[in-house]
């Protein structure tokens, strides 16, 4: 026979069962509005005094969202400068091939796509390296 008798719901939870039970309780109470309302500073911090939090906690919240923030677009403008470079490398060697495969048995486009490789190869180095140190969370200066 199955079981038929529900269980008590747990009386106690541990610091990260009881965080993750208020995101989900949070994401499934702000699915349920019918509009998007976006809370003020004041609201969010009374939210957390609420909650038992500090406001200390939450500004450290803040300011570590607003780091990820930073990460996000510095890696979004590095990767599209990358790809912008690789773009016009490719244009502009591939007119140079054409222009050589027209003009005769001389091909002077192997020096200015070695020069230029190697300086896109530079780029690419330094984005992966960026993104690796970010990744890593080693400081910039090091």
């Amino acid at each position: 026979m199955a079981e038929t008798r529900t269980q008590a719901p747990p009386t106690h939870f541990t610091e990260a069962e009881a965080a993750d039970l208020i995101r989900e309780a949070s994401t499934h109470a702000l699915k349920s509005r019918a509009h998007e309302r976006k809370l003020t500073r004041e609201e969010v911090l009374a939210m957390a005094r609420e909650m038992g939090l500090s406001e200390a906690s939450v500004e450290a919240a803040l300011a570590t969202r607003g780091k990820k923030n930073e990460d996000r677009q510095k890696l979004r403008k590095d990767l599209l400068g990358l790809a912008t470079h690789g773009l016009s490398y490719t244009i502009v060697i591939g007119a140079l091939t054409l222009i050589d495969i027209l003009s005769g048995p001389t091909w002077f486009v192997v020096w200015p796509a070695i020069g230029w490789g190697i300086g896109l190869a530079f780029h690419t180095m330094g984005v992966t390296m960026g993104m690796a140190r970010r990744a890593l969370n080693v400081p910039e200066d090091e």
